[in-house]
């Protein structure tokens, strides 16, 4: 995949200057060309920092790519590449105002001047302006360049000068394969262990001991956002992360529910929910709460068994074994889910399943509901569905799932 990249990236490099120095205008411009032409550029220059992910990025033809061309990550420490690729794309942000009057410099360039008239239109036309706009941007970008390249005066290297040691330790977390990771988007990560939390993107670099952060819940929301892994839409809870240190400046990130779970299992320090902020749960978790509550008014089933044949859920292998099927529903009872396309799809009828108890409520739940359309439209008629044990391939209902009361026979 680099060899591809470097292949498109030598054609940009090569065709792009010579495109534009094959140029030969004849005609002047509209204002409105002039100004669809500039929001053309201005998309481009920012898709190349800020690229969609499914286009650009797959194509290898962001500015990430181009910077990883350029310098090989394997000639540098994770701290030193990561402060030369954020000083690589400051560099181009800077750059934008040079590119933006780069487009009236080489539109007056190579218009010919036989035709006796100008490129652009008369309030736009001022050659020496954009000369003079076009050289100050570039010395203006170069100085800024040679300022913030000197990345041991940002102010997070100051947290290694005060602990000298953190910098083998962020090097260890980063490449340590049992490391805790959250991917935000294409090249922005969370890493994070039982000692040490770091945040890298192609903007911001902080990496501290736990002993210094500060996690505290600032905002919840519900977005629209499908996770196609168990088809259910995500909460995102929005986290302020702060630090001992003054000079280490604040920031928000966004988490999924599900992750933030995940980290705050990880995390050796708790973060801070504030009183009037709940946590909701996850649409899962709602279901599993309603499916044991729906369960446990179902009428228990008496099971016979020796003490030493009682084990744990043969799913999670942590919790009793306390859930039986056992077909109780009437065969008139319907059942059915909605499809994708919002109709009632009718599902089979129940069998008789002869499995032992073999799952706890909550991995019973998961089974059930995972075979249901749970969106955020039809989630609630969940129940109305069936489901095959994982083990005999029966069908069953909610109404087949009965908690197990055991009479322990003697081995």
């Amino acid at each position: 995949m680099s060899g591809v990249k470097r292949v498109t990236w030598c054609f940009i490099l090569v065709l792009g200057p010579i495109s534009l120095a094959t140029c030969d205008f004849t005609t002047q411009l509209s204002a409105l060309q002039v100004v669809i032409h500039l929001a053309a550029l201005s998309v481009v220059h920012f898709a190349l920092v800020f690229p969609p992910e499914e286009l650009l990025d797959g194509l290898g033809i962001t500015l990430f790519d181009l910077f990883s061309i350029l310098k090989d990550p394997e000639q540098y420490g994770f701290i030193e590449y990561v402060c030369k690729r954020q000083t690589f794309f400051k560099t181009f942000v800077a750059l934008y105002p040079a590119a933006f009057s780069g487009y009236f410099v080489h539109g007056n360039m190579f218009m010919r001047k036989e035709f006796g008239i100008s490129r652009f239109p008369e309030l736009l036309d001022n050659p020496i302006f954009w000369n003079t706009f076009f050289v100050i941007s570039i010395f203006s970008a170069l100085v800024y360049n040679y300022h913030i390249s000197d990345y041991k005066k940002w102010p997070f290297y100051q947290y290694f000068i005060d602990n000298p040691e953190c910098l083998n330790q962020v090097e260890e977390l980063v490449s340590e394969p049992d490391t805790f990771k959250i991917r935000f988007c294409a090249h922005t990560f969370l890493y994070c262990n039982r000692n040490f939390f770091a945040y890298v993107s192609n903007w911001r670099l902080v990496a501290v001991k736990q002993a210094d952060l500060r996690l505290l819940v600032d905002n919840t929301r519900m977005p629209m956002i499908p996770n196609m892994d168990d088809e259910e839409r995500l909460r995102h809870i929005f986290v302020i992360v702060s630090f001992r240190q003054p000079y280490l400046p604040v920031f928000t990130i966004s988490l999924r529910h599900d992750l933030y779970r995940q980290l705050n299992e990880v995390l050796a320090v708790p973060i801070i929910v504030p009183a009037h902020i709940t946590i909701p749960l996850t649409i899962m978790e709602e279901l599993k709460e309603d499916f044991i509550e729906r369960v446990a008014q179902n009428d228990r089933h008496i099971h016979h068994a020796k003490a030493s044949d009682k084990e744990p859920c043969f799913a999670c292998g942590t919790e009793e074994n306390i859930i039986k099927i056992v077909k109780t529903c009437a065969d008139n009872n319907e059942r059915w889910q909605w499809s994708r396309e919002g109709q009632r799809v009718y599902t089979d009828q129940c069998q008789v399943c002869v499995c032992r108890p073999l799952w706890c409520n909550r991995c019973i739940a998961q089974i059930f509901i995972g075979k249901q359309n749970i969106d955020a439209v039809y989630r609630h008629d969940y129940w109305r569905g069936t489901a095959q044990c994982p083990t005999c391939r029966k069908a069953f209902c909610i109404r087949d799932v009965h908690l197990v009361e055991f009479v322990l026979e003697e081995d």
